[in-house]
This record gives structure tokens, sequence and C-alpha cells, in this order.
């Protein structure tokens, strides 16, 4: 075909095209009728829709255009001015065009007037045109319905109808068509509104084969989405708009390349289901396909020891309601939340899948043999139920007394006789009574006194001031964000939990503003542990403070909003905050 030609003879072709065009300009007159015509669309257009009107001026160069009245549309794009020339049967020809893009306003017929274009010699009028507008249907939402006339159209398509909250599903932008197409450009994605999504960077591309209505279509995906609905209830995906260049019959055309035609998807709706109540108490949030492999680093240990659980997990479900799995742990066995070893998202054949691997530090604090099952609990869309993975067998420890197990606890009951004591005041003037007579002793306490004079001073004087300028906001942000954790309380009267959890997480972003100088959107649990333990905070404060955080994080973005922890949370995060404010005012 002519577009795969060499670059000298695609220039000699240009070179030729520019000699005819200016061969045109003089000789057009005299050759072919001068002509203004209009052009809309062939059939009725829906409701809120977009399509393109033209207004074209043959055989003539046109000095100035006048548009028409677009009563009852609304311009969104134009005008864009378009001219040519060339041969045709051995006659010379030239055309100038300008185009508009339309919005179709409510259902009804409509008349564009006509247009007006002035030239050299006389003033042309297009003929008027006609367009019905009809309310939009609800197409099928996996099958395009094209009309009888459609040789090329576009069509946005889930690859299922229902989902639940949290499901994977799959959108794609799709090029029906029964001429050939030079390119494609996509204008306008739809607007996802109440999903989460990612784009697909590696989808089929390839051009299959499908009959409709009895024509065979050349069938291409333009654009693959991957969504997650966020909330239940009916959700509604908006048009796509898509400009494709169609190819014209004839040598010339597939030289000057495809004619533009502006195309839009339907509308598409999708039922989403809320998840069944009441969920189990493990529910890790995900909602998917998922697998799961538990390894422990010892069989056997001492007290003194450790031992590392490792959890790798994968599902294609959304990584961000996903909430890591607790570990019921028989007594004598105490665990850490666990650490992120590593955490990423990919593609893998037709769908999105994040993986994640965890450590569990798990402590032994008596001897014994413990035995226990680690599980995890996901939403199965295929079954339409709740399913907990269990590992293949149980994690058995056999945990022995290590050197330093009960020596915090007496070895034997024998009494030790104690020693005969002295009185207090004898023992002081023979340990410091040659000590008080010396003149160092009493230079030094008289230094004390005069720094306790300065600093008593000064005291006085900063009660007589106000704070300074840069220490009042500090104080009043401290001030409001104890406030608003005290306010927490009422939530857990009203048995409110995910309110509770939102205002305590607030609570919490707007403390740590104040105290690590951290904006809230760089706030989350990796760069708060980085800042506490950069300050040296005590590791037991930084811990609780943390495990407040992943509580309401986890049950804000993940729903695991649990009552019955409300309190708990609470008392936890007012004893983190009394902690680090005694450690900000050393």
């Amino acid at each position: 075909m002519m577009r795969n030609d060499n670059t000298t003879t695609k220039r000699w072709a240009l070179a030729g095209l520019t000699t005819v065009w200016l061969f045109c300009i003089c000789a057009v007159h005299a050759q072919n009728k001068v002509t203004f015509e209009s052009a809309g669309p062939e059939r009725e257009v829906t409701e809120g829709s977009r399509f393109e009107v033209s207004f074209s001026l043959k055989n003539a160069a046109g000095k100035r255009f006048i548009a028409p009245d677009f009563k009852g549309f609304r311009a969104t794009a134009g005008p864009v001015e378009m001219r040519g020339a060339g041969f045709i049967n051995g006659q010379s020809y030239s055309h100038q065009t300008w185009s508009y893009e339309l919005e179709a306003g409510k259902p009804g017929t409509y008349t564009i007037g006509p247009a007006t274009v002035q030239t050299s010699s006389q003033t042309l009028r297009s003929q008027p045109l006609t367009v019905r507008v009809v309310q939009a249907r609800q197409q099928s939402r996996n099958k395009p319905a094209p009309g009888v006339k459609d040789n090329v159209f576009v069509s946005g398509e889930l690859d299922r109808k229902t989902a639940w909250v949290g499901q994977q599903l799959r959108y794609q932008i799709k090029l029906y068509t029964l001429l050939s197409i030079s390119n494609f450009d996509i204008l306008d994605l739809p607007r996802f509104d109440g999903f989460y999504t990612v784009d697909r960077r590696r989808f089929d591309t390839r051009t299959q084969y499908e009959t409709i209505r009895g024509k065979q279509y050349a069938v291409r995906i333009l654009h693959e989405i991957a969504l997650f609905p966020q909330e239940s209830g009916e959700l509604l995906i908006e048009s796509a708009r898509v400009r494709v260049g169609v190819e014209q019959p004839g040598g010339l055309g597939a030289l000057l390349g495809g004619t533009p035609v502006l195309m839009q998807t339907q509308p598409v709706k999708l039922d989403v289901k809320p998840l069944p109540e009441p969920a189990p108490a493990g529910f890790s949030g995900a909602v998917g396909h998922y697998e799961w492999k538990i390894a422990a680093d010892k069989e056997a240990l001492s007290t003194d020891d450790a031992l590392t659980l490792t959890m790798a997990i994968q599902g294609n479900g959304d990584a961000r309601r996903f909430a890591n799995p607790r570990l019921e742990l028989p007594e004598g066995l105490e665990v850490f939340d666990p650490k992120a070893r590593e955490a990423e998202e990919y593609e893998t054949g037709d769908q999105f899948v994040h993986a994640k691997t965890l450590e569990y530090v798990i402590l032994p604090k008596q001897p014994g043999t413990y035995t226990f099952m680690p599980q995890l609990t996901v939403f199965d869309p295929d079954s339409n139920r709740y399913r907990t993975l269990q590992a293949e067998t149980p994690v058995s420890l056999t945990v022995t007394p290590g050197p330093n197990y009960g020596k915090d606890q007496p070895l034997t009951d024998t009494l030790t006789t104690p020693a005969p004591l002295q009185s207090p005041l004898i023992s002081f003037w023979k340990t410091t009574g040659a000590w008080l007579a010396s003149p160092i002793l009493w230079s030094g306490l008289a230094g004390i006194a005069l720094l306790a004079g300065v600093f008593f001073f000064w005291k006085k004087r900063k009660r007589q001031n106000p704070d300074t300028p840069t220490d009042t906001p500090k104080r009043a942000g401290l001030k409001e964000a104890r406030e608003r954790l005290k306010q927490v309380s009422r939530y857990i009267q009203n048995s409110d939990s995910k309110v509770f959890y939102h205002e305590m997480l607030k609570s919490l972003q707007g403390y740590l503003t104040v105290r690590l100088d951290l904006e809230p959107a760089r706030m989350n649990k990796e760069t708060v542990q980085e800042k506490l333990a950069g300050l040296q905070i005590p590791e037991q404060v930084a811990k609780t403070f943390l495990t407040v955080w992943q509580t309401c994080e986890q049950a804000v973005f993940a729903g695991q909003a649990r009552a019955g922890d409300m309190q708990t949370t609470l008392q936890q995060a007012e004893w983190a905050v009394q902690e680090l404010d005694r450690f900000f005012k050393r």
C-alpha cells in the first residue's frame, strides 16, 4: 500500500500535491462549479451525545465564514478549518471545510439554519440541517447494538453485569469496523465515580472478528482498565469519546490520511452488591481469588529466642482494602505486628494481582509444646460466601527453658540475716563531715543559687508576657488535637464505630502535624514509624501509638470497624499521647 512507500516517494508525492494546489488556485473557477454545502448526522442522535456538523466550500476560496445559530445544541469544539485540493478524472478541485462538534440537548426535532460564506465574487448560503434528538436508551452491557447503516462504531463494555464491593472487573473500549482504519485517538475517558481504577498496559490488541446482525466486524480493543467498586448500588460509567481516522477509497485518500470521525460509547451501568453481613471476625477485607504460603524459620527454640513466621499472600482483590491477618496464638506465645518485607502489584493474564510478604515475630514466654493454625479469611465472589484459607499443616513449636528463664524470681526461700544498722546521722557525718567544711562546696552552692535566681526571674517574665507568635499556633494546635481526642469517647456511647475510628485517625493526624511537623498528606504508618524512631521515642510508646494507627486505618480503609475494640483503642491512644507529651517536654 502507499503508506508503506519509502521516504523518497513520499517527498515526491508531497511536492506534487503542492504543485497541484498552486495550479488549482488559478484554474479551479474556470473548470468546476462552486458549491457550498452542509453535512450532519445521517440518523437520529441520543440526548447528551456529541456529533459533528460541517460546512464545505468547493472550488472557491472563502474570505469570510459566518456560522449558523446552533439553537438547541451546545458547541463543544470548533470551528476546525481544513483545506484540500487535487485532480479527479483530469479535472482539478479544491475544498475548504469548517467543522463543529455539538452536544445534543433535550429530545426533539431541531433545525440548524444555513451558514454563510463570502468569496471574492459572491456570497453563498448552505442548506438547513434537520437533526432529531431521541431519549437515551440503555444499551446491552456486554454487546453493542449497531444500527443497520453502522459501518464503524465504538463500544464501552464490562466483563460482567454485577459485582461485589472490592471485586476486580474489566472495562474495555472496543472499535467495531467494516472499513479500513488508519489511526485512532481516545479524546476523553469516562468518569469512574465510585471505582478505584488501574490502567492496563498489557492487553490483547490483536484484531478479532465478530458477527453482529449478519455483518462480520473487525474488532479491536483500544483501551482497558481494571475497576474495583468502592460502594454498593447502581454505578454509572459515562461515555468515552474517540476520534477514528477512516480511510477513503483511492490512492489519494490513503496518502492524505484517514478522514476523522468523532464517536462516543454508550454509558454503562453496573449493579454492585454489598458484602454479606455479618462478616467473620477475622475477615481481611479481601474480595477475590487468593493463595498463600506459611513458613516458620524453626521448630524448636528456647524462651530466650524468637520465631519468625513468614506469610506470602497473593490475590486479585483491591489491595487498598486488604488488612494483614491476625494470628490467634495459644497462651504463652506473644506476637508483634507484622512487618511487610515485600509488596507489589503487577499484571498477569487478564487481571491485576497484588502480592505481599509479611513477617511475624513470635516470642515464647513459657516452656512447652505449642500448636496453632494460621488462617486467612476472604470473600469468594464465585461462591458468594466467605472462605477461610488455612496453612497446609499446623505450626508446631517446642519451647525449652533458656538461660535467662525465671531469673527474675527468687531462687530459694532461705532468708539471710540483715547486717546491723547504723544511725543515719552518724553514718552521714562519717562520710561527709570533711566535705561540708570544704570551701569548694560552698562556692558551688552559691553558683547554684545564682542560676536558680536567673531561672525564676525568666519564668516570671514569661508569665507576664504572652507566648511568642511561633509558639502560640503550636500550643493551639496541640490543644485542638487533645480536645478532639477527648470528644471521640462520645461515639463509643453511641456505638458508632465507623465515625469513632474516622475521628480518632483525624485527631492523631492533627497531633502529629504539630509534634512531627508532618503534613497529613504524607502521613502513613511507615512514615510515622520512621519519624518516631528518628526521635528515639521509647519503643513501647511508639509500638502502642502505631498499633492504634493501624487499627484506625484498617477500620477506615478496609471496613474493619470493630465496635468491641473502641474502648481499648481509646485507652491506648490516650496513654500513647500522654507519654509522647512527657517525652517532648523533656
